[in-house]
């Protein structure tokens, strides 16, 4: 079952929508795009400053803007009705295309991203993992360490933080395993990475879940994966994104990085 309050900015979730197909995270229509922002809760403007870049698609929903002063963009821009897209300065759009009024398949995108946040937000943890290196206590991570975790399988967390400042965070596993990462509270990176051994980063969710603090990867940050945060604000300050970014609201600076995967 859905979890409560699965309603939110004209989407609702599937109740059948499953968040996995076989190891790899189903985020169904929303694989047309590298990052995807929902543009709504008053969070309208996604900039790029650079020099950062982009590499894959990018679409912006709601009444999101999207502006570009410096970076290079290697994909598609898709803006729903009542975004602008504005690019100055040094900026590079490369020769892709900027669709306007693309209400259809940035809404479909959404739709299933919502749908996935909702379903892996509703999933209980298990504990079918083994920490190799460091501590990990299956509720929190926060601090300064090297942790490693393993796993077969399908692994769930059900975290309040996922904090590090410096370290790193490894997981991982074989062409069988998934993993899906809750986090309620707070999520950050600063000069920290989380790995990915024997993985795709397809196969792993970082699931930031509700309203809150916004999400933040430093300077000298990086990670792999599937950072989903619907209703936060997701600011990659010099962070780089090996996998795909879905926000209400992004903002990537100082070198930031989203290369789709």
């Amino acid at each position: 079952m859905l979890c409560a309050g699965n309603a939110w900015g004209g989407f609702t979730a599937d109740p059948t929508y499953q968040d996995t197909i076989g190891p790899y995270i189903n985020v169904g229509r929303a694989s047309l795009f590298t990052v995807l922002s929902y543009g709504d809760l008053s969070q309208y403007d996604n900039t790029v400053t650079g020099p950062s870049l982009i590499r894959g698609n990018v679409g912006i929903g709601g009444n999101g803007n999207f502006s570009m002063s410096d970076g290079d963009l290697y994909g598609d821009l898709y803006i729903h009705t009542g975004g602008t897209a504005t690019f100055s300065g040094p900026a590079n759009h490369h020769g892709y295309h900027t669709f306007t009024n693309a209400d259809t398949p940035i809404n479909n995108a959404l739709q299933d991203a919502w749908s996935l946040s909702a379903k892996a937000a509703s999933e209980f943890a298990t504990t079918n993992y083994t920490v190799t290196q460091g501590s990990f206590n299956g509720a929190t991570e926060n601090g300064n360490k090297n942790v490693t975790l393993f796993s077969t399988g399908r692994v769930v967390l059900n975290l309040q933080d996922f904090v590090m400042t410096g370290g790193t965070f490894t997981l991982q596993g074989t062409a069988a395993t998934t993993y899906i990462i809750n986090v309620s509270r707070n999520f950050s990176l600063n000069n920290a990475s989380i790995s990915l051994s024997g993985i795709m980063s397809s196969q792993v969710l970082f699931n930031i879940k509700g309203t809150g603090s916004q999400v933040s990867l430093n300077q000298g940050t990086s990670m792999g994966g599937i950072l989903l945060a619907a209703q936060r604000k997701v600011v990659l300050s010099g962070g780089k994104i090996s996998g795909r970014l879905i926000a209400n609201q992004v903002a990537i600076t100082s070198g930031g990085q989203v290369i789709s995967q």
